[in-house]
């Protein structure tokens, strides 16, 4: 961990905790009906005397009660790893009823104080809140030594400002009260609301007849993201106090059984500032996009964005139903975690994969060269490259350089399904990181087991040509794209991506530390890998490179640019840009998406790639002198660019160029059908 959070805010919790308990804040909480005019106020004995004075009428006096009662905890906070605060806590006041002991009253005379009482704060705030009469008669007859909440709208407690306490200081007294409580409290907003998420109540507060431990305000609970994942954490442990009660209703003791406890604090290995210009670039240039940074040595997941985002704010106490509805119904989908939960055609971005593996398969080398006509014939099908004139024969660093499909498809079908299929298992495709989010998307590889068991056969040609360029019947998360490229920087293992660094307590303790380890050994062949990396070297910084606009001055990037078709029936593309930096030592894995509008003419070097480029600018810029990161990278060499020739004789036994295939029919046939399998 880097810095303890400061036991200045483990002060403001424990001081929201005073708040119900003791001093002057004790006489607006729940437990205290009113202010007590000192001179009229009897005289408050110990808790077991006044048992003793009220234990012989015990039995005739019905309204003396002994109540036993819960006291929520203040859950612990949410922080990225230098301590900057995403969940923290603050105390929030509501307007509530006190309903005093009516001897021999009827329902319409307990309504009608109910209703009066109300009425008169709805005049001086020029509001309209209302309780049923039979949620009164209920609570009254119930529970009518606490006081009864009703500055209530759409079903949500809605708070007291200073402003409306000062207009209501003439009412509050005897009949009504200012209760607080505490709320969960978002400090950034929306930055990282996919990954903090929010709580909502853990239960409706009861009804019918008191018992022990039922709570003097409402409880939270997580309902996404950290803040349900690490929820037994977050949550602490309640506070037990016992209250008496006279006969007629008045309290006449407390005595605090038990201190409550504030929740665990959960440190992310999320970095704010990296997070915050992801996010902002995404906005910048997207209406739908991802990004993912990861350090390449030890797992750490540095940013985590996803583009739209939410206010994590509008969800406390409670988000109103029309909002959440606007949230829910809108096309670009706000609520929806792309970055993790996104599964998409990762393109031309896995012809890294396919490099790997057809250069693991023994039947090409960094010196094999194929042609790299417009377009190839396989089996039935054509399957075009993106540029439309041919560009004559060249190895595999120039076909990454150049992204050129042609090779690609060649390549795989040259190596066979299994080497690439099992390079892109072996580098993280096809399964969850395991980070602790529910619903992370898995992804998917089509492999010749899979192909069998549910096809019938192997992969056919078509099918593996289509894999070799990130489509077809491959699938993944920003995330997993990124963990590949971590494994890809390190060439040894890939590391487990890390979310959590450690859960403390409030005195700063570590109670609990996730240490960084390896997801599993990859063991890339080095000759391989760096055969990789120079055509990745040669995307950003190579002459034709179909990367220039990622390129920044503070380091060289690795980077690979892919355009996927993604909605065909809507003329939708996604554009990707992944890699890592400096190509030398990498130290950052980083992915970008970004989802096309319909008819948007897009792809990944001039959509994706300038969102990386804005964010590592501002990542070194905005960094000071001292930042170990900028120290580390001070004395790492550049790669050199490797600029091949590319031969026009066509070698012998590759296919020949052929001319564009003729437009196709309209509707979706067989061939769209197996190419996006949807």
């Amino acid at each position: 961990m880097q810095r303890p959070l400061g036991r200045f805010m483990a002060a403001v919790c424990f001081m929201l905790v005073l708040l119900t308990l003791t001093g002057q804040a004790s006489a607006q909480v729940v437990l205290k009906a009113q202010p007590v005019d000192e001179e009229k106020a009897p005289v408050v004995k110990p808790v077991e005397q006044v048992r003793q004075d009220l234990n012989a009428s015990w039995q005739t006096q019905r309204e003396a009660r002994a109540l036993t009662l819960s006291v929520p905890a203040p859950r612990g906070q949410i922080v990225d790893r230098h301590g900057i605060p995403f969940a923290q806590n603050r105390a929030a006041n509501y307007l509530a009823l006190v309903m005093p002991y009516m001897d021999g009253a009827s329902e319409a005379q307990i309504t009608t104080f109910a209703k009066s009482t109300i009425d008169k704060v709805n005049s001086v705030l020029g509001k309209t809140w209302s309780l049923s009469e039979e949620r009164v008669l209920l609570h009254y007859k119930h529970r009518r030594w606490l006081p009864l909440v009703f500055s209530v709208e759409e079903g949500l407690n809605v708070e007291i400002t200073p402003e409306m306490e000062e207009k209501l200081k003439p009412l509050l007294g005897n009949s009504l009260v200012i209760q607080p409580a505490y709320l969960r409290h978002y400090p950034q907003g929306a930055t990282a609301c996919h990954i903090i998420g929010y709580t909502g109540k853990t239960r409706p507060l009861p009804t019918g007849p008191i018992v022990d431990g039922d709570a003097v305000f409402e409880e939270m609970e997580g309902r996404e993201g950290i803040e349900t994942a690490f929820d037994s954490d977050l949550k602490g442990q309640a506070g037990i106090v016992n209250v008496l009660f006279s006969p007629d209703g008045k309290r006449l003791s407390e005595d605090v059984r038990r201190t409550p406890s504030p929740g665990r604090n959960v440190v992310l290995s999320i970095d704010y500032h990296f997070q915050k210009y992801a996010e902002n670039a995404l906005k910048k240039h997207t209406t739908g996009g991802a990004m993912v940074i990861m350090d390449v040595t030890n797992g750490d997941i540095l940013a985590m964005a996803s583009n739209p985002g939410f206010d994590l704010n509008e969800f406390v106490p409670g988000i109103r139903a029309k909002r959440y509805e606007e949230l829910t119904k809108d096309p670009h989908l706000p609520l929806f975690p792309r970055s993790f939960r996104g599964e998409y055609p990762p393109a031309s971005t896995f012809k890294i994969v396919t490099a790997l593996g057809a250069l693991d398969s023994g039947k090409v080398d960094a010196k094999t060269y194929f042609d790299c006509p417009n377009a190839l014939e396989i089996g039935n099908r054509v399957f075009k490259n993106w540029n439309k004139e041919g560009e004559g024969s060249m190895t595999v660093v120039t076909a990454i350089k150049r992204s050129c499909n042609t090779w690609f498809y060649r390549a795989a079908l040259e190596s066979g399904a299994d080497y690439i299929s099992n390079m892109a298992m072996r580098l993280g495709f096809g399964e969850r990181t395991g980070i602790p989010l529910k619903a992370e998307g898995e992804g998917f590889v089509q492999t010749n087991p899979w192909t069998i068991q549910h096809l019938g056969g192997k992969m056919q040609s078509g099918d593996l040509a289509n894999m070799a360029i990130g489509q077809g019947r491959v699938l993944a998360t920003p995330l997993q794209v990124c963990q590949c490229m971590a494994g890809l920087g390190d060439g040894m293992r890939i590391p487990q991506p890390r979310l959590v660094l450690q859960i403390q307590d409030m005195a700063d303790r570590v109670v609990m530390a996730y240490e960084p380890k390896d997801r599993r050994r990859i063991d890339l062949n080095p000759d391989h890998r760096q055969t990789v990396i120079n055509g990745m070297v040669a995307v950003v910084n190579g002459s034709g490179g179909t990367g220039h606009s990622a390129a920044i001055k503070q380091a060289e990037i690795a980077g690979k640019t892919g355009t996927a078709q993604w909605k065909p029936t809507k003329d939708q593309n996604l554009a990707w840009f992944t890699g890592f930096l400096p190509a030398g030592k990498p130290m950052f894995a980083f992915a970008v998406v970004y989802e096309g509008e319909p008819g948007e003419d897009i792809s990944g070097g001039k959509k994706a790639a300038p969102i990386v480029r804005e964010v590592f600018t501002n990542i070194f810029e905005k960094a000071p002198a001292d930042d170990p990161m900028l120290l580390a990278m001070k004395d790492v060499p550049k790669a050199e660019v490797v600029e091949e020739e590319v031969v026009t004789i066509p070698v012998e036994n590759v296919p020949q160029a052929m001319p564009p295939p003729p437009p196709p029919k309209k509707g979706i046939g067989g061939f769209f059908k197996r190419l996006f399998g949807r």
